[in-house]
């Protein structure tokens, strides 16, 4: 296989904003699809919400007199194909949108083929909305099946001599297969299951796990440790597997261990991670690391994903992830504006987690020197998972309308799970968390160092049955913090 960079890009166009110029483009776009990767059937797919897209900005980002021009690039990342349309028209304005009317997220969502949606605002450059769309590979099934003997589990109380070392791209097959003894086809990440995306993804360096191999040289552990860039200071850990006739011999704990201390030697910050909250062992590990909890995501994972030789029977209901955080390294004190509600439990996280934050109180004179007329608001839209992510990147006088306005375009697409990420560093955090509490959203945690700085989270279930009763938690703190969520979210119900 040839190998990429981190992203190659394809192609990029230049159009005026007419519409008879589109059927000449979206046939390019098409035939781009098809080289690249995607069968035919799926490139006319999502050829159609990249329409979809391009006419709304033709029709509404600029003004009838003015003659404007927006871009289209395609670009290759590991394992997927992104397209972004990207203009420097009118700022988006929900403010002239009538109810009932769509201000395109909705309609593009409606039509929506590609795995993962964002609408970027780029500031002076103009808005963004990108489509990603995962290439098709060879699915672990396809590959050629290696007969494999039938061993029994090591003895609990027999020693194990096993070997750690990090992942190469010939260990992609026995990863998946690991996966599949553990998970069955459950897993959310389902790249997980095609080793070639894997391959991608290491060599690009965005991917950078430890595997478990026994002394016959078999795969029987992995954890991965995942990277926005190659060259980022903060890494996030998961896919966490272990064989299950290997379970009870500490493998998780040690795995985190080797990934600790490989991002140490690399001089990053701090690691995230996510653990269900299904079963107590992934806590543990991360507890016994120094990790700790600074949130819970309620209904965060699909009910589809269940754990083979766990769980007795498939779940139904959306299950809920916990936050963790082992901070790396000593860093500067940075300024911090909480809530007042909020401010005794985030600061109890922020002591938890060993975390240097000075608490500012919000001044309107502050606020005024930080806040401008309009608001910007990032959204992500996972749509095989039902979730979706609103980022304030600049924060304006509308901000509580515009949130509520994506808010209520989201629900209408049926999205389960939505959250919202405020920076703890700007002084209007402090004083519009209350007012979007009264629209539904509820405390969910904190997460340190994301976007160069902490953000506080809040969630919002659409419609989403939760059976508190079946979320399990290890530590003291974690339960005191997931009772503080679940009161939030009780008095949520009752606003």
């Amino acid at each position: 296989m040839e190998k990429l960079s981190y992203e190659t890009q394809l192609a990029k166009l230049t159009l005026v904003a007419d519409k008879k110029y589109l059927p000449l483009t979206m046939d390019f776009i098409q035939d781009i699809a098809v080289v690249v990767g995607l069968p035919k059937e799926d490139a006319q797919k999502l050829e159609l919400i990249v329409e979809e897209a391009c006419l709304n900005v033709i029709e509404h980002a600029f003004d009838e007199e003015e003659k404007g021009n927006f871009e289209i690039i395609i670009i290759r990342k590991p394992g997927q194909l992104v397209i972004s349309i990207r203009d420097k028209g009118l700022p988006f304005d929900f403010h002239k949108i009538k109810p009932g009317e769509n201000s395109g997220l909705g309609m593009v969502l409606m039509k929506a083929f590609a795995d993962e949606i964002n609408f970027v605002n780029l500031g002076r450059e103009g808005k963004e909305v990108v489509f990603v769309k995962n290439l098709p590979y060879k699915n672990i099934t396809e590959f050629e099946e290696v007969q494999e003997e039938k061993k029994e589990a090591p003895s609990d109380k027999k020693e194990v001599d096993l070997t750690y070392r990090l992942m190469t791209a010939d260990d992609a097959v026995p990863m998946a297969r690991c996966m599949y003894r553990s998970y069955g086809y459950s897993y959310g990440n389902d790249f997980v299951y095609y080793p070639e995306k894997v391959q991608e993804l290491i060599k690009s360096k965005l991917l950078h796990s430890c595997v478990v191999l026994n002394p016959e040289g078999e795969l029987i552990g992995h954890l991965a440790m995942m990277l926005d860039s190659p060259d980022a200071k903060i890494g996030e850990t998961g896919i966490a597997v272990v064989d299950p006739r290997y379970r009870g011999h500490g493998i998780f704990k040690k795995t985190k261990l080797f990934l600790v201390d490989y991002a140490r030697k690399r001089n990053m910050a701090g690691i995230y991670s996510e653990a269900v909250a299904v079963h107590p062992y992934t806590q543990k590990g991360n507890i016994s690391l120094g990790a700790h909890e600074t949130g819970f995501l309620i209904g965060f994972t699909p009910a589809t994903m269940f754990f083979k030789k766990i769980e007795k029977q498939q779940r139904t209901k959306r299950q809920t992830t916990i936050l963790f955080y082992l901070k790396l390294k000593d860093e500067e004190q940075k300024k911090v504006y909480l809530p007042f509600h909020h401010k005794a439990m985030i600061s109890k996280i922020y002591e938890m987690s060993g975390l240097n934050r000075k608490i500012e109180k919000a001044t309107e004179q502050k606020i005024l020197q930080n806040i401008d007329e309009r608001s910007h608001v990032d959204v992500k839209v996972q749509t095989e998972p039902g979730r979706a992510f609103m980022r304030v990147s600049q924060f304006g006088k509308d901000i509580v309308e515009l949130i509520s306005f994506r808010l209520h375009e989201l629900c209408l697409q049926k999205i389960d799970c939505i959250y919202v990420d405020l920076p703890l560093c700007h002084p209007m955090t402090q004083q519009i968390c209350a007012p979007l509490e009264m629209k539904g959203f509820f405390f969910a945690g904190i997460i340190p160092e994301m976007f160069d700085g902490d953000v506080l989270r809040l969630q919002y279930l659409n419609n989403v049955d939760i059976d508190f009763e079946k979320v399990t938690v290890v530590s003291d703190f974690g339960k005191e913090l997931f009772d503080y969520v679940v009161k939030a979210h009780e008095r949520d119900l009752y606003v």
